[in-house]
């Protein structure tokens, strides 16, 4: 547990009530003693002010810049631009990265599902769809 009060306060009190004791036995008038005992005051502020501001800490060292982030990769062909899409190449992405996130590929899934009624003969999307595909499949179109 921490004191109280440190040996600064007590010097401190002890030189406040030493001054007007002292102001008494030397038979000074009333107004000398609350004058001295004023000046005692002011004194030991001073002493708090001075010792306050030394005690100060130091200004925390401005903060280290952030460094630039690295530029983004070159995308791959196959994500840039709008484009079409072809279902066996989604398929394939959503094969080859399922089990990461169960509630990612099944979502996946059905979307493929409600995607195929609207690829053509080819088993290409048009182009309308690129958005929705690009979000969907996003993290694994880049990689």
């Amino acid at each position: 547990m921490r004191p109280l009060f440190g040996p600064r306060t007590v010097v401190e009190a002890a030189v406040l009530v030493a001054v007007p004791i002292i102001a008494l036995e030397v038979g000074v008038s009333w107004y000398a003693i609350a004058a001295a005992g004023a000046a005692a005051y002011v004194l030991v502020l001073v002493v708090e002010v001075v010792l306050w501001r030394q005690a100060r800490p130091a200004p925390p060292p401005p903060p280290e810049p952030v460094p630039a982030p690295p530029p983004e990769p070159e995308l791959p062909p196959a994500a840039r631009g709008p484009r079409q899409w072809k279902m066996s190449d989604l398929e394939q992405l959503v094969r080859e990265h399922s089990g990461r996130d169960p509630v990612a590929d099944e979502q996946r899934t059905f979307l493929l599902l409600y995607l195929r009624d609207f690829a053509g003969p080819d088993g290409l999307l048009p182009v309308d769809f690129d958005d929705l595909v690009r979000q969907s499949f996003g993290g694994l179109i880049t990689r």
